[in-house]
């Protein structure tokens, strides 16, 4: 009797184990996809201050907000095509075939970075990615924007850890066609976020190192 309730424990615990380890490994999983929407765009070494170490792009100053508004545009483009990308109605439209609202952009923003951010014209660019505002919808070619991205690297979140109101995710990255590929090694510093009625994080800072 003893023997059946001791094993009947030892059942229990190894659930109760089971159980967590399969929490943490999902945490992680989110974790690596939010970390890899900023590596796919090849977004490293940045933060949200305005000023600071001089190695990082701070994001957080005015005069970059031309980088977080291009980040919404292109993580729509490959992350949420069907639902914000749509065809130019104008079909000599010179500056290029697709639309995507200004309200879409700097939602994808306030997600995942936290902040709010102006919808504006964009630097001109010479080339068949250029991207212009008129004052309701940004025009663009997605393909061509899409084209800028040859090599695209995930991140994979290892190891996590709170310090103070921060969450601290290391790991490293791995290129999307060969996972053994694995050339950096990052840490991402992120704040608990709520989205959308969802718990998720808005970043603060992530830094890359490449071997």
């Amino acid at each position: 009797m003893k023997r059946r309730i001791f094993l009947a424990v030892l059942l229990v615990f190894a659930a109760l184990l089971s159980l967590g380890a399969s929490k943490q490994s999902g945490e992680l999983k989110r974790m690596s996809i939010f970390v890899s929407n900023f590596t796919e765009q090849n977004m490293y070494n940045f933060d949200m201050d305005e000023d600071g170490d001089s190695e990082l792009m701070h994001l957080g100053d005015p005069e970059y907000a031309d980088i977080l508004l291009h980040f919404g545009i292109i993580h729509n483009i490959i992350n949420n095509p069907k639902s914000t990308v749509k065809t130019c109605p104008n079909k000599k439209c010179p500056y290029g075939k697709n639309i995507m609202s200004g309200q879409a952009v700097t939602a994808s923003i306030r997600k995942y970075f936290g902040v709010s951010v102006k919808n504006q014209e964009l630097p001109e660019s010479n080339d068949d990615d250029s991207v212009h505002y008129d004052g309701k919808n940004y025009h663009f070619d997605a393909a061509a924007l899409r084209r800028n991205f040859d090599e695209v690297y995930y991140a994979d979140v290892q190891k996590t850890h709170p310090e103070g109101n921060t969450i601290v995710m290391t790991g490293e990255l791995y290129n999307t066609k060969n996972k053994k590929d694995r050339p950096a090694t990052f840490i991402a510093l992120a704040k608990p976020h709520v989205w959308d009625g969802k718990d998720t994080w808005a970043i603060s800072t992530l830094r890359v190192e490449w071997r």
